[in-house]
């Protein structure tokens, strides 16, 4: 875990924690939300997708294939062919904030030369987003569309060819207009989660971590039954 030693003291008032075990744990807490955040993006892209609703992930063999070599592709993540025949291009994003102006304006410039160089292997691009919903997505999913609002920015208008879909109209769309799609996917989490008890695993195993990040630093953060702040900086920083 990486460790900011000048904001430990601010979490420890703002959450109004007790001694060393509290602090831990919330520094536990926060350390593993990230990875379980993109542990599930994992499991969507490279499980769930293609094993599930029969996309075909670009992973490493697939990106040796031309064109999907090409630089332009390197935002596109799964490649859906439907029952008519038409090639659609799915690049994926966890949420409203996963992407900032520079990469918007970038991935209109790669979807333009995808759409005007290789007509072939694609119909239109679409941006999916697991959760939330089309309305509380920030503007850089309209610029990634080339749809400027307020400051201009050189974007190409792709609306015609690149759509944007959140939250149950992802899921829908994915699964050729059903509703109830993202029930489902939820229905098949929780039923994995029972079979497999992942909790009673899981509670050994993080009180083991605990118990060794306590020890850790216990030497190096408490000055009796005070924190010292300034011994942490130390042992972190040097």
């Amino acid at each position: 875990m990486s460790i900011n030693p000048f904001l430990m003291p601010f979490l420890f008032d703002y959450h109004d924690l007790k001694n060393l075990d509290e602090l831990v744990d919330l520094i536990i807490a926060s350390h593993l939300m990230t990875g379980h955040a993109t542990g599930f993006g994992k499991l969507i892209d490279e499980k769930i997708l293609p094993n599930v609703f029969g996309t075909k992930k670009l992973d490493s063999s697939f990106r040796k294939i031309p064109p999907f070599s090409e630089s332009c592709f390197d935002e596109i993540d799964h490649l859906i062919v439907r029952e008519d025949g038409r090639k659609q291009l799915l690049s994926l994003k966890a949420g409203r904030w996963t992407i900032q102006l520079t990469m918007a304006v970038q991935l209109n410039a790669s979807f333009k030369e995808i759409l005007e160089n290789h007509a072939d292997s694609v119909d239109d691009i679409v941006v999916g987003v697991f959760y939330g919903t089309s309305e509380e997505l920030t503007d850089k999913y309209d610029i990634l569309r080339g749809i400027n609002r307020g400051a201009n920015h050189s974007v190409t208008d792709l609306t015609d060819s690149v759509s944007v879909y959140a939250g149950r109209e992802f899921w829908s769309w994915l699964n050729y207009g059903e509703s109830c799609t993202q029930e489902w996917v939820l229905q098949g989490i929780i039923e994995a989660l029972n079979e497999e008890k992942i909790h009673k695993t899981a509670t050994e195993l993080l009180s083991r971590f605990k118990t060794s990040v306590v020890e850790k630093y216990e030497s190096d953060i408490k000055d009796g039954d005070s924190m010292s702040w300034f011994k942490l900086l130390s042992k972190i920083n040097g």
